[in-house]
């Protein structure tokens, strides 16, 4: 026999080896008892590169635990089929009864298997090499297609029925990511109006656009923007920190723990050992943005998988998994749930285009199909998105407290599901358009308490809960930013987003002068988000 089939041999064994989990030849021979030849044979054979009697390399084979299909090919290989005697029955490491059975298909000449036509063994051993490593790919489909055709129908109908719907499943998978691959192109240019229809296209959101009514923003004369901008990221960063303490507590839980969250309660950026705080979402989103200098969904995907938390997502390990552990593209690796985790961290992008509704509109739903490509998630990033941008725009003093969420909610009409879910008794759940449009307007007329507001509205992670309660708590207070901000988490339940959406309105409307320094001072993002908040200021009046 060749030298370079020897070698062969041996690289395969000693690979082997090191797939069985030994660190060395010794330890694999101590460990079996009842491997009936010596250490030094088989170091002979493993390192040494001799080539034993066939007999021998049989029992080596079937020691090291090769499937029969391997063990075939590599005594095929070197010896032409299995040894005539002895004591190792090559009928039943092989799964053959006899040798009268095996001859057509072990003899040197017949090269291919008479049942699938596929050629087992390369002449060429670096060839072959892949094929009898351990559970490749190809050593299980070949053994695959060698075994099926032995399986008769009668009496196994369930496993063929099984194998029937699995392989339709490879089937489809393969043309979905066939047809997945076809779009990319699609999305190489990264045009908001171009990513919109194709997310339409494909059924992904909801035809958006063409709901609701449209708007008009624009910078107006006597607002002070660069401290309303920079009230917008602070403080829906801070809501979201403080709302971090209360977080799926009741209030009760919360008077019980803490005695009721105030100015005091406000942590810094460390929480001690060394261990920094997840950065806030909106300054996630910011840093993408700034950036990119425009909306990337792709970019933004991946800065929120690499983020340890987002506010109102209960999907985000979900998320994370579908982006980066089964490689699935941006519009397909979020979850179809309302949940409220776009409409808290969406304040950057209200801030970029705080003079365009329509592109703010269009660029909101397709930031928060990033995750939650739902109805409702979208109905509640646009409202949200909208009501930044207009309390930005608005003197201080003249905001319109009792028409404000009406004049607001006509924006997102008729984007969430026309037959809503049923809630509790059988009935209709409020959409957000409802909620925003006629319950939240008549609380605030009768000047109803916030846990009067919790109980009718809500203050969950679902968007058609959690944006009206952010509206409400803002709205009860609206030149009062700790007040708005505290009712919030203090009521608890979905606090780290709620917070967040109180603050970011609260923030634009009152600016940065306008919170108390007891929240700002030991941000340890402060001067980050401020330099933010300044960047797409300029965006914002470069694309006005």
């Amino acid at each position: 026999m060749v030298e370079k089939e020897t070698n062969y041999l041996s690289r395969i064994l000693r690979k082997r080896i090191e797939t069985l989990g030994y660190t060395s030849l010794k330890k694999f021979v101590e460990d079996k008892k009842d491997f009936q030849y010596s250490y030094e044979l088989l170091r002979q054979v493993v390192y040494g590169g001799r080539l034993p009697r066939a007999e021998t390399l049989l029992s080596i084979l079937q020691t090291m635990r090769f499937s029969p299909s391997q063990i075939h090919k590599l005594m095929d290989f070197h010896f032409g089929g299995y040894p005539g005697g002895g004591t190792d029955s090559p009928g039943e490491t092989a799964g053959i009864p006899d040798a009268d059975k095996r001859e057509p298909f072990f003899r040197p000449e017949n090269r291919e298997s008479s049942s699938t036509g596929i050629k087992l063994l390369d002449a060429d051993p670096s060839g072959a090499q892949a094929d009898l490593l351990a559970d490749s790919p190809e050593e299980t489909a070949m053994s695959l297609k060698q075994s099926l055709p032995r399986i008769p129908f009668k009496g196994n109908e369930d496993f063929w029925e099984m194998t029937r719907a699995l392989a339709l499943q490879a089937e489809r998978k393969a043309l979905r990511i066939a047809r997945r691959e076809a779009d990319q192109p699609l999305l190489f240019e990264k045009e908001p109006e171009a990513i919109y229809q194709f997310l339409v296209r494909k059924g992904k959101v909801p035809s958006y656009m063409s709901k609701g009514e449209m708007l008009s923003f624009g910078f107006v004369e006597g607002v002070d923007y660069r401290d309303r901008y920079r009230g917008a990221l602070l403080g829906a960063a801070v809501g979201e920190i403080l709302g971090r303490t209360s977080q799926g507590l009741s209030p009760r839980d919360i008077r019980e723990l803490f005695g009721g969250i105030d100015q005091d309660s406000m942590p810094t950026g460390w929480v001690g050992e060394g261990k920094e705080l997840a950065p806030p979402a909106c300054l996630l989103l910011s840093r993408a943005l700034l950036s990119a200098r425009k909306l990337d969904p792709e970019g933004i995907a991946s800065v929120y998988a690499k983020s340890r938390r987002l506010p109102g997502a209960g999907h985000h390990a979900e998320f994370v998994r579908n982006l980066l552990d089964r490689g699935f593209p941006w519009f397909e690796a979020g979850a179809s749930v309302p949940e409220t985790a776009p409409s808290a961290r969406v304040t950057p992008l209200a801030l970029l285009r705080a003079a365009d509704f329509r592109r703010l509109k269009m660029e909101a739903g397709i930031e928060a199909a990033v995750t939650h490509p739902h109805g409702a998630a979208i109905a509640g990033a646009i409202a949200q998105t909208a009501a930044i941008a207009r309390v930005l725009h608005t003197p201080a003093g003249t905001l319109d407290v009792l028409g404000f969420a009406r004049g607001l909610s006509h924006a997102v009409s008729g984007i969430e599901a026309d037959r809503s879910p049923r809630g509790k008794g059988g009935k209709p759940v409020p959409t957000l358009w409802r909620k925003l449009s006629t319950e939240l307007t008549a609380l605030l007329l009768r000047r109803a308490e916030m846990e009067d507001v919790q109980e009718a509205l809500g203050n969950g992670a679902s968007v058609p809960e959690g944006v009206p309660f952010a509206w409400a708590c803002f709205l009860r207070y609206p030149d009062d930013y700790a007040a708005a901000v505290l009712a919030a988490v203090n009521l608890g339940n979905e606090a780290e987003a709620n917070g967040a959406m109180v603050g970011s309105l609260a923030g634009a409307y009152v600016g940065a002068a306008g919170i108390p320094e007891a929240f700002l001072t030991g941000l340890s993002w402060r001067e980050e988000l401020e330099a933010s908040a300044d960047g797409l200021l300029a965006l914002a009046r470069r694309d006005s």
